[in-house]
Parts: C-alpha cells; structure tokens; sequence
C-alpha cells in the first residue's frame, strides 16, 4: 500500500508550523521528497542483503522470495523482473534499474555472478576460474552487461537472461492549483503516491523534515511527527 503523498506533506506542514521553521513549497516538498524515499529504499536493500547473507551464507541461494516477510513486504514494491536479450554476450539494463538482486538464464536453472571487470582477465587466465557454461559470470557497463562466455561458434546459445531486480521509485507528484489572488494551495488529483511501505511512514516524515532543516533532537519532536501521522490517518478512517 502506497503512502499518500497528501498526507505527507500536510503533515510535515502542520510541523514546520507548529515548530516555527517557515514553509515549504511544493516544489521543494517533492525534491526532498523523493531523495528521502531513494535513501529509505537504499537502506531497505541493504537489510535485505543482510538477510539473505544471515540465513543463506554458504547456501548458494539468492532467491527474493526467502526472505523475511518484515522485509520483504517494503521490497516488494519495488521487485521487478525483465527478460534481457544478449546479442554476442551483451544486453542492455532495465531503464528503470535501481538495485540488482539476481540475474539468471531465464528459466533459472543457472545463476550469473557479478565480477568486477578488472577481475575478468584473471578470471579468463586460468582454466580452474575461467568462467564456463555452468558458470556463466558477468560485469556492468554502463547500461550494459557483459557475459562472459560469449560464444560465437555456435557451440552454445545463452538466449535471454532473467533478471530480477529493485525499480527506481516514480516521482511523487503533489498536484495542486494556485490561487492567483490569495496564493492559497488547492490540492487536487491525480497525485503520485511515494511508493514505500506504510510501515516507513515516519521515517519517511522524520526525513523529510530533517532535509528541511529541522534539527531533530528533541523526542518530544519526534513524537509530535509520529501523533500528526496518526492524526492524518484516523482523518482518512
């Protein structure tokens, strides 16, 4: 369930308010906006590769669907498959690539491993680490990835690649009419909801305001973000 953008910024207002800190425009609500949904969602993957490093260390499984549900549920709106075509070994990258999670023959019977690319001619060098197909690896370059083997002698087809992966998150969008008279703000639809979890609300206002320029270290301040949450979701109810 996506978090309305609405609510966010009516609530981050009502505290810049109530704190005396001025106000923040729409323009500068969405900017800040969408950096902290990109360092919220950097910081989910990375508890996400914590787990799967904590319960699956030596196991040879990087599945995103043995994971624990906590985390799982704020990945999951940002978990995307796509089919990559390799023409000679190269494919393109999802445009919208956030994060990598795994890349694999499509039917997903063999895994690919991310190298560096300045590993590769050692990799290549020896034939107890030369990469085969049963042990196909790759590195990124630029947009691309480059698989290695790429055979061309028609001894083997790689095909298409399944890659599994975290989206870059929309842009929130606060669509609003101006007064030409008053200047007063009108809210109107649609909008563009952030796309984190619910259960990264707070953290999602906390940040927000802290981008602002609100130095929280008063819990008493924390608490009041938490209780104008909790406000704008019983007006919802």
């Amino acid at each position: 369930m996506a978090i309305s953008v609405d609510k966010v910024y009516k609530t981050v207002l009502s505290i810049l308010n109530k704190e005396s800190r001025g106000f923040l425009t729409p323009d500068e609500f969405e900017r800040i906006g969408n950096q902290v949904q990109l360092d919220i969602l950097e910081k989910n993957f990375h508890d996400y590769n914590r787990a799967v490093v904590k319960h699956y260390r030596g196991a040879g499984v990087n599945d995103y669907g043995n994971i624990p549900e906590k985390i799982e549920q704020k990945i999951d709106p940002f978990f995307k498959q796509a089919d990559i075509t390799l023409t000679n070994g190269i494919g393109t990258l999802p445009t919208d690539l956030f994060k990598t999670i795994n890349i694999s023959i499509t039917n997903k019977t063999i895994q690919l491993e991310k190298v560096e690319k300045s590993k590769l001619s050692y990799l290549l060098s020896s034939p107890l680490t030369k990469p085969t197909k049963s042990f196909p690896v790759y590195y990124q370059r630029a947009a691309d990835i480059i698989v290695e083997p790429a055979l061309s002698d028609g001894s083997w087809t790689l095909g298409n690649l399944l890659i599994e992966y975290i989206k870059i998150p929309d842009e929130i969008n606060w669509n609003h009419t101006v007064n030409a008279t008053t200047g007063a703000l009108t809210a109107n639809d649609p909008m563009t909801n952030f796309t984190l979890h619910e259960s990264d609300r707070v953290d999602l206002v906390l940040g927000i305001l802290k981008y602002a320029g609100v130095v929280i270290r008063d819990p008493q301040v924390v608490q009041q973000a938490s209780a104008e949450e909790g406000k704008q979701i019983q007006l919802e109810n």
